[in-house]
Protein backbone atom coordinates (compact mmCIF):
# COMPACT_ATOMS: atom_id res chain seq x y z
CA UNK A 1 0.00 0.00 0.00
CA UNK A 2 2.83 2.66 1.06
CA UNK A 3 4.23 1.39 -2.44
CA UNK A 4 1.11 2.04 -4.49
CA UNK A 5 0.94 6.27 -2.74
CA UNK A 6 4.46 6.87 -3.36
CA UNK A 7 4.31 5.56 -7.20
CA UNK A 8 1.46 7.52 -7.62
CA UNK A 9 2.77 10.49 -5.64
CA UNK A 10 5.82 10.14 -8.12
CA UNK A 11 3.92 10.26 -11.30
CA UNK A 12 1.88 13.26 -10.20
CA UNK A 13 5.50 15.14 -9.09
CA UNK A 14 6.88 13.80 -12.60
CA UNK A 15 3.44 15.55 -14.34
CA UNK A 16 3.58 18.16 -12.57
CA UNK A 17 7.66 18.72 -13.71
CA UNK A 18 6.78 17.79 -17.74
CA UNK A 19 3.99 20.67 -17.92
CA UNK A 20 6.34 23.31 -16.12
CA UNK A 21 9.42 22.05 -18.67
CA UNK A 22 6.78 22.48 -21.61
CA UNK A 23 5.19 25.79 -20.80
CA UNK A 24 7.13 28.99 -21.70
CA UNK A 25 7.32 31.87 -18.81
CA UNK A 26 5.44 34.87 -19.73
CA UNK A 27 6.74 38.53 -19.91
CA UNK A 28 5.31 41.63 -19.80
CA UNK A 29 8.29 43.63 -21.60
CA UNK A 30 7.60 45.10 -24.82
CA UNK A 31 9.89 43.50 -27.65
CA UNK A 32 10.78 46.24 -30.77
CA UNK A 33 10.77 44.75 -33.54
CA UNK A 34 13.37 43.53 -36.22
CA UNK A 35 14.88 46.48 -37.50
CA UNK A 36 13.64 47.33 -40.84
CA UNK A 37 15.94 47.76 -44.28
CA UNK A 38 16.60 51.00 -45.45
CA UNK A 39 14.30 52.44 -47.40
CA UNK A 40 15.06 52.25 -51.30
CA UNK A 41 15.30 55.85 -53.04
CA UNK A 42 11.72 57.02 -53.54
CA UNK A 43 12.50 60.49 -55.32
CA UNK A 44 13.96 60.77 -58.78
CA UNK A 45 15.27 64.58 -59.86
CA UNK A 46 17.33 65.53 -62.56
CA UNK A 47 19.19 67.86 -60.91
CA UNK A 48 20.95 68.34 -57.60
CA UNK A 49 18.18 70.17 -54.66
CA UNK A 50 19.81 73.85 -53.85
CA UNK A 51 21.11 74.77 -50.59
CA UNK A 52 18.97 74.17 -47.67
CA UNK A 53 18.36 77.22 -46.36
CA UNK A 54 19.56 78.39 -42.59
CA UNK A 55 17.28 76.35 -40.16
CA UNK A 56 16.23 77.66 -36.91
CA UNK A 57 16.76 75.96 -33.18
CA UNK A 58 14.03 73.15 -32.96
CA UNK A 59 11.32 74.01 -30.92
CA UNK A 60 11.07 72.17 -27.01
CA UNK A 61 9.64 68.75 -28.11
CA UNK A 62 6.44 67.91 -27.76
CA UNK A 63 6.56 65.32 -25.10
CA UNK A 64 9.09 64.47 -22.88
CA UNK A 65 13.08 64.42 -23.69
CA UNK A 66 13.56 61.43 -25.52
CA UNK A 67 9.95 60.56 -27.09
CA UNK A 68 10.35 62.59 -30.21
CA UNK A 69 13.37 63.16 -32.29
CA UNK A 70 13.81 65.83 -34.59
CA UNK A 71 13.58 65.63 -38.42
CA UNK A 72 15.46 68.33 -39.65
CA UNK A 73 13.76 70.09 -43.11
CA UNK A 74 14.99 69.13 -46.72
CA UNK A 75 13.94 69.64 -50.15
CA UNK A 76 11.17 68.06 -52.28
CA UNK A 77 11.21 67.85 -56.17
CA UNK A 78 8.06 68.66 -57.56
CA UNK A 79 7.35 66.18 -60.83
CA UNK A 80 5.03 68.42 -62.30
CA UNK A 81 6.82 71.60 -62.09
CA UNK A 82 7.87 73.57 -65.02
CA UNK A 83 11.81 73.25 -65.30
CA UNK A 84 12.45 76.50 -66.87
CA UNK A 85 11.75 80.31 -65.52
CA UNK A 86 11.40 80.40 -61.62
CA UNK A 87 10.73 77.08 -60.28
CA UNK A 88 13.49 74.97 -59.63
CA UNK A 89 10.80 72.48 -59.00
CA UNK A 90 12.13 71.77 -55.34
CA UNK A 91 9.81 73.06 -52.11
CA UNK A 92 11.64 73.54 -48.88
CA UNK A 93 9.71 71.45 -46.56
CA UNK A 94 10.39 72.73 -42.77
CA UNK A 95 11.95 70.32 -39.68
CA UNK A 96 9.41 68.46 -37.78
CA UNK A 97 9.33 66.02 -34.74
CA UNK A 98 8.99 62.69 -35.12
CA UNK A 99 7.55 60.06 -32.75
CA UNK A 100 10.13 57.60 -31.49
CA UNK A 101 8.02 53.95 -32.03
CA UNK A 102 10.14 51.77 -29.21
CA UNK A 103 12.40 53.68 -26.62
CA UNK A 104 15.71 52.06 -28.39
CA UNK A 105 14.40 53.43 -31.99
CA UNK A 106 17.27 55.13 -33.62
CA UNK A 107 16.42 58.15 -36.62
CA UNK A 108 18.26 57.98 -39.84
CA UNK A 109 17.52 61.80 -41.44
CA UNK A 110 16.66 61.28 -45.18
CA UNK A 111 19.11 62.20 -48.00
CA UNK A 112 19.94 63.36 -51.20
CA UNK A 113 22.44 61.46 -52.84
CA UNK A 114 23.66 61.37 -56.94
CA UNK A 115 24.01 58.31 -58.88
CA UNK A 116 23.86 57.78 -62.70
CA UNK A 117 23.41 61.44 -63.45
CA UNK A 118 20.34 61.92 -61.58
CA UNK A 119 19.78 62.95 -57.93
CA UNK A 120 17.73 60.43 -55.34
CA UNK A 121 15.65 61.22 -52.36
CA UNK A 122 16.13 58.02 -50.27
CA UNK A 123 13.57 59.26 -47.10
CA UNK A 124 14.15 58.92 -43.36
CA UNK A 125 13.82 55.80 -41.33
CA UNK A 126 13.64 53.85 -37.64
CA UNK A 127 16.29 51.40 -37.08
Amino acid sequence: MLKAKSASGLAVACAVLLVAACTQPSSNTAQAPQPRPKPAVAIVAPKAPPPPPPEQVPPKPPAPDGHFVWNPGHYHWNYTASTAGQDSGFTWLPGHFVERPYPTSVWTNGNWTQRDGAWGWTPGYWQ
